[in-house]
C-alpha cells in the first residue's frame, strides 16, 4: 500500500489548465426537453394568446394620473395608443357610468383644460361598445376595472367582432410605457408659459366622482343599468346568423 502511494505522480499544472480551457470552450448542456435552444436549436416562441381575464386587461389600463405623467413627455401618443382606460360616458349632471375603452389615438380641441395642474388641449380618441368618441383626459377614472365592466366589454367584443388584445401586446406595451416614462418630462412652468389656448373652467363635482368613483346611493342604479345594457348586447349576439 505504501509502495503504491510512493509511486503516485502529481499531474503537471499545464495539463490541468489545458483541460479546464477545453471544458470552458464546450457549449453548456442541460438535460431538459423544454430547453430546445441547446445544441444550436432556438427556443420556441411563446404563443400569442388573447386576453381572457380582467387581471390581464388591467395590465393595459392607464389611470388618469398615469396619463398625466405621460402627457408631459415626448412619446405620449405612441405610449397611450393601444392601452385601455375606464372612462365615464355620462354627460354633465348625470350619474357617472363607466365603460372600458380602447385608446385609438389622440386629437386636439379648440380650447384648453387642466389635467392635474397641467394645461392641455389634447383629448383621447376612444372606442367602446359600437362607438368611437373623443373624451377629455379628465373623463378617465383612476380606479380599476370592475368585473361587471369587464364582462360587458368582453360581450361587446364578441358582438362587434373586435379582436381583444393579446399577450404579445401586453409585453410590447409594457416596454413602450416604461421607455416613455424614462424620457425627460417637460417642466410644468414651461408648459404653462407656452400654452396659448383659452382654459375652460373646471366642472364642479363631488370628490368621489372627481376620482372616478360613485356615491353608495348611486351604485344600485348603475348596477341595474349595466344589467340592462348587457342583456341588450347578449340579445344582439343571438340575432347574428
Amino acid at each position: 500500500m505504501s509502495d503504491q502511494r510512493s509511486r503516485r505522480v502529481r499531474r503537471p499544472a499545464a495539463e490541468i489548465v489545458r483541460e479546464l480551457r477545453n471544458l470552458r470552450a464546450k457549449p453548456l448542456r442541460i438535460d431538459d426537453e423544454n430547453e430546445t435552444w441547446v445544441n444550436g436549436y432556438e427556443k420556441p416562441a411563446t404563443p400569442d394568446l388573447p386576453v381572457t381575464s380582467r387581471d390581464q386587461l388591467e395590465l393595459l389600463r392607464l389611470s388618469r394620473h398615469r396619463i398625466g405623467m405621460l402627457l408631459v413627455r415626448p412619446a405620449f401618443e405612441q405610449a397611450v395608443t393601444g392601452c385601455f382606460v375606464r372612462v365615464n360616458v355620462s354627460g354633465q349632471g348625470e350619474l357617472p357610468d363607466h365603460r372600458i375603452a380602447e385608446v385609438l389615438g389622440i386629437c386636439e380641441l379648440d380650447f384648453g383644460y387642466k389635467v392635474e395642474q397641467i394645461p392641455t388641449n389634447v383629448a383621447l380618441r376612444l372606442r367602446y361598445e359600437d362607438l368611437e368618441m373623443q373624451h377629455e383626459i379628465n373623463d378617465v377614472s383612476n380606479l380599476a376595472f370592475t368585473q361587471e365592466e369587464f364582462e360587458l366589454w368582453r360581450d361587446n367584443c364578441v358582438n362587434q367582432a373586435i379582436s381583444p388584445p393579446t399577450t404579445h401586446t401586453l409585453t410590447r406595451k409594457k416596454v413602450e410605457l416604461y421607455n416613455a416614462l424614462q424620457l425627460e418630462a417637460n417642466p410644468l412652468s414651461l408648459i404653462q408659459r407656452s400654452f396659448s389656448f383659452p382654459l375652460r373652467p373646471p366642472e364642479k363635482v363631488g370628490i368621489m366622482e372627481r376620482h372616478g368613483a360613485a356615491y353608495p346611493w348611486q351604485l344600485i342604479i348603475r348596477s341595474r343599468s349595466f344589467r340592462n345594457r348587457r342583456r341588450k348586447i347578449q340579445r344582439g349576439e343571438k340575432r347574428i346568423p
